[in-house]
């Protein structure tokens, strides 16, 4: 059933009828352009974000792919093929090829590029403190944070075949940080970026492949994992892009910038069995996610195509 705000419309029941976990949130005077908003490690489904983008005049679809009734408990085997019925749904409402936007925080922003990559409907990507490589799955029924980083398996699957990831690694430091109860920096457990260019070629999204628009922001200070290098692997392989994009790192912020303004940026923060480091001044942070939000909606504006009256 839908329902109506004072500035927007909000229907889950269209998202039930495509076979995906969602609500569409429209400006109720109407919309040219769609964007499909993707939350991060955290799950669930980000609702306030998509009214946010109603509320700057876009048509958006918070999509829970994990986390939420009707999808994945966890961040594991989730098909890319799932984030094509979203905008199959945005296609059914009257969106054209090249209109439908993805929006994308952390691990959302993985999937934003490797969905842009595959799918030649998009029209503009935007991945917020995201990586251009693919990362690991997460499975949190299996505890404490190293037993996590231990037990992973692939986060996305292609017509039901893992793709290959970058995968955590589990130092004896790291290990003894976690025993201490100490702050934790997941960047840590990750494994570094492979320096043999084939192997590193295995892990990359083609983000080449985009048929639109690629803005990246990652924050200069990120703990939770290194943003700025994840997305480097992504700038080099737009070097020749032949659409609009960026690379944008902001100094001395951390893992906190995506999503609307509003949020109270914090540089710590509750873990499985530990206590994260998000990383930079707190403040900073702040201004960071409000500047990026900005940046994002007058990019997405800029690289997706409106009917505006003559």
């Amino acid at each position: 059933m839908s329902r109506t705000t004072h500035r927007v419309i909000r229907d889950r029941a269209v998202c039930r009828a495509h076979g995906i976990a969602g609500v569409l949130v429209r400006p109720a005077a109407g919309a040219d352009t769609a964007v499909v908003v993707i939350g991060g490690s955290e799950g669930g489904m980000h609702e306030r974000d998509a009214v946010a983008l109603a509320e700057e005049g876009f048509a958006a679809l918070a999509l829970a792919y994990f986390g939420a009734a009707g999808v994945p408990r966890m961040l594991l085997d989730v098909p890319l093929e799932y984030f094509s019925r979203a905008i199959d749904l945005l296609e059914a409402q009257g969106f054209a090829p090249g209109s439908i936007g993805l929006l994308g925080g952390s691990r959302g922003g993985e999937a934003a590029l490797l969905v842009g990559s595959r799918d030649e409907r998009v029209g503009s990507v935007v991945s917020v403190v995201g990586s251009g490589v693919v990362t690991a799955g997460i499975d949190y029924d299996v505890g404490r944070l190293d037993r996590i980083l231990r037990s992973s398996g692939p986060a996305w699957t292609v017509d039901g075949e893992p793709l290959p990831f970058l995968p955590y690694a589990v130092t004896q430091e790291f290990q003894e940080a976690i025993e201490r109860h100490d702050p934790i920096a997941l960047r840590d457990g990750f494994a570094p970026l492979p320096t043999d260019s084939g192997e590193l070629e295995r892990v990359s999204i083609p983000v080449e492949r985009i048929r639109g628009g690629v803005l990246l922001v990652a924050a200069g200070d990120d703990q939770m994992w290194d943003s700025p290098a994840y997305h480097q692997v992504a700038a080099d392989r737009l070097a020749d892009h032949p659409f609009p994009w960026a690379n944008v790192v902001l100094d001395s912020v951390g893992h906190l910038i995506a999503g609307p303004p509003g949020h109270i940026a914090t540089s710590q923060g509750p873990g499985p069995g530990v206590t994260f480091r998000f990383g930079g001044d707190p403040v900073l942070t702040a201004h960071a996610r409000r500047e990026t939000w900005a940046r994002t909606m007058g990019f997405l504006r800029y690289t997706l195509p409106r009917d505006d009256p003559a």
